[in-house]
């Protein structure tokens, strides 16, 4: 009778779901991404759009009374996510491949990553199918697209340019001008200009200039247009005179007056370019804002200069969690408050003759960051920088190539290459490695190294170790076994696209791959080898992958040390904390939790799910089960006996983790932890390990205030010594907020 039953609810799941025979075992609830795509003889029927899930959302009454767009629209989403899960998206080759690794929890966690990115995928199939567009057929004709307008690049020139005091004065000032400084120019055409030689003695500066044929004359062209009293170049090297020989033919129409002179040739004049080095005034960093956005000082003249350092103002402003909240209690937020800023600054009458290229691209590359809710904004910027009649470059497209490659969004990226070539851009190198770093399938990524070799993009330094930072990862995944020599993989990757390849998003990209593969020797063969090559150090970044693939205590910590010692500027960021501290509730660890609370709550780097967990210890609740129960009794160990009983006495049943932080950082002005926070985590460690081996052999069940203080890890503070001391605390705060977003 029951195997009736069970066989009538198979037999309609069936029915209503796949009208034919999968391959898939039905006991195979969770089948990986590749499995999904076997060959099978199952109904795909008509893929559900946009416009059917918008019908079915508008006739469910449910969903009717929801008023929130939001809401509307991740429903709307779930609902595509939910009923092509089963199919697999158009564009493959942008889903992450599902990798089995050693262990059961870093499987599950590589088959989570594709899921999520045939989702996305299906979000966009959805978006592209409602549209009137019409989709194109993937990732070959956007290829053929870009490689057909590539153009052609062979070897590198390098070549000096020697200009003498005549313009000097007005050629430096040209040239530290927002739209037209040298590192502009060198960026928008792909060349290299370098201060090679300063002669103060006559006041000449000698540039070293390198870079493609292309580039190199794009290049030239600029710095003599954006000057306009340039009358002479001379050629320190004979074997490229014919290239700027045929170069000047081209110009001579125009500056006629501009001469090209061989090595030892003498100039009539001293009308000749000097240029300015990349200022570090214009090297702006992140910074915190205690202030609402809107409320950020304008200037009293709007100038290039004076709008440029407005909108990096609003652009690298970070407002800590806390001071959001209280600045923003309502909706916009800051983002959006910062968005509109940005559009209404580039929009007004007042401004345009003000507005500069680096502004635009400062603007431009904020709002895309912020994901694709903003990008209505920055086209509406774009457009309008357009009809300002801003001089545009290939940069602006890069920047719209870059956020469409971290979106996975193929179809916006095709998009973008066609505005590109229509304005007359062609595409460099940045738009190939924005390319390459979308799409994932390791075969593609292949073919499309090969054929940028016939182009010679792979000549190019810069697009060279980009190529090498994407292929290293796949060969590494490929290569990588039980006798795998770390050491012997960066040589040949060395040999193979030059030592520069290996970056800190390399490394943290091979952390990742090591760490997935527990090979914990190969991630130490790497750190020895960036800390003895000094070509490159980690970050927080790279201490969190650790973190997260090594979850053994007694293994983080030795790691730990060896890394803040070699590193001693590494400065742990809010993940880190929040990584340890879901670690120490797990083990139930009071010790460990009191050490990483306190580090984090000086450092200002508490987590909101941090804050969230203790408050909810912190109530008063009267039967308290689980692991609740045991750190309960333990929690004038994880707070403070004198602070939680300070903060209880002050807001009695309102108790929250913010008012215990406030006395902790009350209580540390001006002093500093005596040890390091390494020290103290190590020594909390080994006490829990004792609190519990007490309570396994049933030494403590009800321990008094007494014993638990005896069994607490002290955590003095010292006053700093020196200012020196103080002041240098106060820098690498700063620079943590500029490398962290505060």
């Amino acid at each position: 009778m029951s195997l009736g039953i069970k066989s009538l609810w198979r037999a309609q799941g069936c029915i209503t779901r796949i009208n034919g025979l999968s391959l898939i075992p039905r006991e195979q609830r969770n089948p990986l991404y590749q499995e999904l795509s076997l060959p099978r003889w199952i109904s795909t029927g008509r893929r559900v759009t946009k416009m059917d899930l918008l019908r079915k959302i508008a006739t469910d009454g449910s969903l009717k009374k929801r008023k929130s767009k939001s809401h509307f629209i991740r429903v709307m989403r779930k609902q595509v996510i939910k009923t092509s899960s089963r199919l697999p998206p158009k564009a493959t080759e942008l889903v992450k491949q599902a990798v089995r690794y050693p262990t059961k929890e870093e499987t599950r966690r590589s088959l989570r990553k594709s899921r999520r990115s045939a989702a996305r995928q299906h979000i966009y199939d959805s978006e592209h199918e409602a549209s009137s567009e019409r989709f194109f057929s993937g990732w070959q004709s956007t290829f053929d697209l870009m490689f057909r307008n590539t153009v052609d690049i062979s070897e590198i020139l390098y070549f000096q340019i020697i200009i003498g005091r005549g313009v000097a004065a007005e050629a430096r000032a040209i040239l530290s001008e927002p739209d037209t400084h040298i590192s502009q120019i060198g960026r928008r055409n792909e060349s290299i200009v370098r201060i090679e030689e300063t002669n103060l003695g006559n006041g000449e500066l000698v540039l070293s200039l390198s870079g493609s044929e292309d580039s190199v004359r794009k290049t030239l062209l600029d710095i003599v247009g954006v000057v306009g009293k340039i009358t002479a170049v001379r050629v320190s090297d004979p074997n490229i005179e014919t290239l700027l020989s045929s170069l000047w033919k081209g110009t001579t129409g125009k500056r006629p007056e501009i001469l090209l002179f061989g090595d030892g040739e003498v100039a009539v004049d001293d009308k000749t370019l000097t240029v300015q080095p990349f200022s570090n005034s214009t090297n702006y960093k992140t910074y915190r804002l205690k202030r609402r956005a809107n409320n950020v000082n304008r200037p009293a003249k709007w100038t290039q200069d004076s709008f440029e350092k407005y909108v990096a103002s609003l652009v690298y402003a970070r407002v800590p969690p806390h001071r959001a909240r209280v600045l923003y209690p309502n909706f916009p937020d800051h983002q959006e408050t910062v968005v509109s800023l940005l559009t209404a600054l580039f929009t007004a009458e007042h401004t345009r003759q003000a507005a500069s290229l680096s502004a635009l691209k400062m603007a431009i590359e904020f709002i895309e960051s912020r994901g694709g809710g903003f990008r209505q904004a920055s086209r509406t910027i774009f457009n309008q920088a357009e009809l300002l009649g801003l001089p545009m470059d290939t940069e602006i497209f890069n920047i719209f190539l870059i956020s469409a490659s971290k979106a996975g969004d193929l179809a916006g990226f095709h998009s973008i290459v066609r505005a590109m070539l229509r304005k007359g851009y062609t595409p460099q190198g940045r738009s190939w490695i924005a390319f390459l770093e979308m799409i994932q399938s390791p075969a593609i990524k292949r073919y499309i190294v090969t054929m940028l070799k016939h182009k010679g993009l792979n000549h190019n330094s810069s697009t060279l170790c980009a190529i090498g930072r994407q292929m290293a990862i796949i060969d590494l995944g490929r290569k990588i076994s039980a006798d795998f020599d770390m050491q012997t993989f960066i040589d040949k990757q060395d040999k193979k696209y030059g030592p520069r390849w290996l970056d800190t998003i390399s490394v943290n990209r091979l952390m990742d791959v090591l760490g997935a593969h527990k090979n914990w020797d190969a991630c130490n063969v790497l750190l020895d080898h960036i800390y003895a090559t000094g070509i490159t150090s980690p970050n927080a970044v790279t201490l969190n992958t650790i973190l997260i693939h090594m979850t053994n205590f007694a293994l983080r910590i030795p790691l730990m040390k060896s890394i803040f010692t070699r590193w001693p500027k590494l400065v742990p960021n809010p993940d880190t904390y929040h990584i340890l501290f879901r670690a120490a509730w797990t083990r139930n660890y009071p010790n460990t939790l009191r050490v990483v609370f306190r580090h984090a709550a000086l450092a200002r780097r508490t987590t909101p799910k941090m804050r969230y967990v203790l408050t909810g210890l912190l109530m008063q609740d009267i039967n308290p089960s689980g692991r609740r129960a045991l750190l309960k009794t333990w929690e004038d160990v994880i707070f403070g006996q004198a602070e939680l009983a300070e903060a209880r006495a002050a807001h009695l049943d309102n108790l929250e983790a913010v008012h215990l932080i406030h006395i902790y950082v009350r209580e540390a002005q001006g002093m500093t932890f005596k040890d390091a926070f390494i020290e103290n985590l190590s020594e909390a460690l080994e006490m829990d390990e004792t609190i519990h081996q007490l309570l396994r052999n049933g030494l403590i069940v009800k321990p008094s205030a007494e014993v638990r203080e005896s069994l607490t890890v002290p955590l003095p503070l010292i006053k700093y010594s020196t200012k020196a001391q103080a002041k240098s605390r106060g820098a690498r705060q700063k620079q943590v907020d500029s490398s962290q977003g505060g």
